[in-house]
């Protein structure tokens, strides 16, 4: 298994999105000799449209009960 598969999502790609397939989103920020940071959401296609694996979490306080508890 590569770390990065096909097919991507990418402009011009015509493939057709069909149930069962993966994806991961890894939008980054790039500052040349200072830091760069990428964050990753993972994704499927399901009959009814896109999914993401993981609930995102709707504020810094939830996130902070996450981590303390292990929700």
């Amino acid at each position: 298994m590569d770390g990065h598969e096909w097919p991507y999502l990418v402009q011009g790609n015509k493939l057709p999105l069909a149930p069962g397939m993966t994806f991961s989103d890894e939008p980054g920020i790039y500052i040349r000799g200072e830091f760069g940071i990428r964050l990753e959401d993972d994704m499927y296609i399901a009959e009814d449209g896109a999914r993401l694996f993981t609930r995102p979490s709707h504020s810094l306080e939830e996130q902070n009960l996450e981590a303390k508890y292990r929700l």
